[in-house]
Order: structure tokens, then sequence, then C-alpha cells
């Protein structure tokens, strides 16, 4: 079976598209596009995102222009590639996540909400569309998140080795899979923060929409006592299960420090930050369990200074990007959801209730058929 999976994660970067053939076994990549989303539509999607700016008729309205941006960018897809596919699977964009409802913002329910409309996809394409993966894990008690990880154990367990996928995204989270596991052998969750606020600061003090290989934190000074005040919120000390997103970790953490601390440095500091938020995940959680390498992947691959600081507090696990193994990592997350929109096709299970805190296994996705005349 032929599937494209469709992702645009918390980044806000665009939409990217992998092309897959999946039967049993390991899937194939075919095809990988990626294509950023207009500015104007970036805009539109981070007021959706703000408690305070993200009105109804806003939302309303962007859920139809993400919906035929991705109906768009899946035609030139197939056009590219040449391949057109059996189903499509879109993750759609997070606008905004509750794990964890909080009762001084007047949080009263576990929920969260992806947009992104389903119908302008098969509008488009003329083929079946499944969509809207979160919520269903959510009914069943569970984050909704992370929900990559049953697509990691398919793509990348070993017999012989014990091994982490780890994506930096907008938020960081790790897919542990001990040698020769089964499905429910496998511990993922959020570590905090990626490139979350990376960008976030980085468009603040430097209009750059990010850290270009993280050369402007690579000229900082590191202030410790900031990496230390960071590192107290209070998510590092929750035990997994855990997810988090941008409404926990956000620019509003490092208000105090713009205005005292020169941009470079602070820069410097959150980039510090994120990679010991990371390792100290690594070494409370994973580490103890028996770990042979880490395979990085996602944006934050490419943020050299934060890979080579991770790597630095990491001393002693081999930590490789997926390009050094010879991987496309930007796609990872896409060919995640053609596997998990594979599979509730075929209506199996394709959640991990010891990774999302879900009451039982379920099939995430709701499907969407075109019109046939026939």
């Amino acid at each position: 079976m032929i599937v494209m999976g469709l992702m645009s994660g918390t980044s806000c970067d665009g939409c990217d598209v992998s092309i897959i053939e999946i039967e049993e076994g390991r899937p194939k990549l075919l095809f990988f596009y990626s294509k950023e989303y207009p500015e104007k539509l970036r805009k539109r999607i981070r007021r959706c995102m703000d408690r305070e700016k993200g009105t109804v008729d806003l939302i309303t309205q962007v859920n139809f222009e993400i919906g035929h941006f991705f109906g768009e960018v899946a035609k030139e897809a197939m056009v590219k590639s040449g391949i057109t596919p059996h189903l499509i699977a879109s993750h759609g964009q997070t606008i905004y996540h509750i794990p964890r409802p909080d009762q001084n913002k007047g949080e009263k329910t576990k929920s969260t909400f992806q947009i992104g409309e389903a119908a302008c996809i098969v509008e488009k394409t003329g083929i079946p569309v499944i969509s809207d993966f979160r919520v269903q894990d959510v009914a069943a008690g569970g984050d909704g998140a992370p929900l990559v990880p049953m697509a990691d154990f398919i793509m990348f367990r070993d017999k012989n080795k014990s091994i982490s996928i780890h994506n930096i995204g907008g938020i960081s989270n790790l897919t542990y899979i001990p040698k020769g596991a089964n499905p429910e052998d496998v511990i993922a969750f959020d570590t905090g923060p990626g490139n979350v606020l990376i960008n976030q600061l980085t468009r603040e003090l430097f209009n750059m929409e990010y850290d270009s290989e993280g050369k402007i934190a690579k000229e900082g000074k590191i202030h410790m006592e900031i990496v230390n005040k960071l590192l107290e919120h209070p998510y590092f000390n929750l035990n997994p299960p855990k997810s988090t997103g941008p409404e926990e970790f956000n620019i509003d953490l490092l208000r105090e420090y713009i205005h005292r601390v020169p941009g470079k440095d602070l820069l410097a500091s959150v980039t510090f930050f994120t990679a010991k938020s990371i390792a100290m995940a690594y070494k409370r959680y994973v580490i103890p369990l028996g770990l042979d390498e880490i395979l990085v992947a996602g944006g934050g691959a490419y943020n050299r200074t934060l890979i080579e600081w991770l790597k630095a507090e990491l001393k002693g696990i081999p930590v490789y990007t997926f390009e050094e193994k010879g991987v496309n990592s930007k796609a990872r997350e896409s060919m995640a959801f053609a596997i998990l929109g594979y599979l509730a096709w075929n209506k199996k299970p394709n959640n991990l209730p010891q990774v999302t805190g879900a009451r039982h296994p379920v099939i995430m996705g709701k499907i969407s058929f075109p019109y046939s005349s026939r």
C-alpha cells in the first residue's frame, strides 16, 4: 500500500510530506517533499495559538486555510514524484494542547486541538484522508502525545541494540526501544522544550526565524544562573508518561532576562538549557536501563551548537544525527503519520498506552472519503 503522510509541528515551519510503501515489515520511503507556510499564514497560525488573540472566527478560517494549503502541497508532491497514494494521513497543525489542565488558567478538561480541514485535502486530491489522530487517545485518558513512538518501533527496532530515537522539533521527545523489544517495552515521553524557546527568542531579539546552525548561541556566554532557574520548571519533576507544549514552554519564561542580559548570552544560555534538560531526562530515565546509541532527528539536529553541547552532556553515549546515519531526519514525523494512518485504515491500534497514559489501545484517526460517481 502507498501512503502519504502530512505533518506540521509546533515550530509552524510548514508541511512535510512523505510517501511510503508499507505492507508487513519496515516501510520504505519513496519520496520526501517540504514546503514552508507563506509568512501571512504562519502569522495567522501563531495568533490561533495565542490565548488572547486566537478568536473563534480566526480559528474557523485558519482551519480551512491550512486544509487548502495541505491539499495543494499534497498535489505538488504527487506531481513531483509521479506517485498517487492510496491514502493520505494528515496530522494537521496543533494549536493548543492541554495534557494537564491548569485551574489557574481556567482549564478544566484534558484536551487537544489540531486544525487543517481534512475535507479540503480530500477535495483537492480525490484521495481518502485520515486525520485528527490525537483526540481518540485523549478520550481514552491519554495525553494524545507522543504518538510517533509506535512508528519509531516499527521503523527502528533492533534485535541487538538498545537505541533511542530523539526528535528535537519545537518540543523535544525521545523514544527508547530496548534491544529485542515488543511494543509494550517502548518508553517515550517529551523531555521538554526543543527548538521552541530558541526560535521564539531568536525572532524576538534578532528578527530571524531560527538560529542557523546555532551560530549566534556559539558566540554567547552561558549564564548558569539562568540555566539552573529554567531547570526548576515543575515539568522536569514529573515522571513519564508525560507530554508538554508551547503552552508551558514559551518566551514568557524569559521575559525577565530579555532587557538585562546580552542577546547572544541569553540565546547561548537557553540553548545550553535545552541540551541540559534533554541530557537530564536520559540520565534519569533511560541510561540506567542500558543504551547503545541515540539518533537525533528534527530541526534541532541541524543546530550544531545544540548537538555539540548535548554530546558533551552525554559523554560515553554515542549521539548521531539521522544524516550521519544516511537517513533524512526531516522525513521522520511525516513518515510516522503515514504509518499511523496505514494502521488505522487496517483497523489496527496505533497508540502505545504506556507512553501516552491511555487506559487501553485505540485506533486513532478519522476517515474522510472522496465522492465517487461509480
